[in-house]
């Protein structure tokens, strides 16, 4: 296992049910697209690589809110890596989210349980 997956399993056990399953797609994505940009999920990584991959989501069709939601994982992944000792600062503390607007439709799942 990498440093970046250790972290990742030490992350997400720190929760259960559905935030375990998405969290656990959120930080599978982003892993993803780091291997794809040639990044290690965890070391070297600088803020303007977490402000590219939140261009990405946005570029891939998310909303705002969507986009802010897609990085709750990665955000956390971050601050527990650094609260941990595994790398010295966090590089998505001070990543630019998203500006969600007052008349952005809220997310389907919202509506539903309305």
């Amino acid at each position: 296992m990498t440093a970046a997956q250790q972290a990742a399993v030490s992350y997400l056990a720190r929760h259960a049910g559905h935030t375990h399953s998405l969290y656990a797609y959120q930080l599978r994505r982003r892993f993803n697209w780091c291997d794809a940009n040639g990044l290690d999920p965890l070391l070297d990584i600088q803020r303007a690589h977490v402000e590219l991959y939140i261009r990405h989501l946005g570029q891939g069709g998310l909303m705002a809110s969507s986009t802010n939601t897609a990085m709750h994982a990665v955000r956390g992944f971050f601050r527990f890596a650094h609260i941990d000792g595994l790398i010295t600062t966090d590089p998505a503390i001070y990543a630019r989210l998203p500006k969600v607007h007052q008349d952005e439709p809220a997310p389907r799942a919202l509506i539903a349980s309305s």
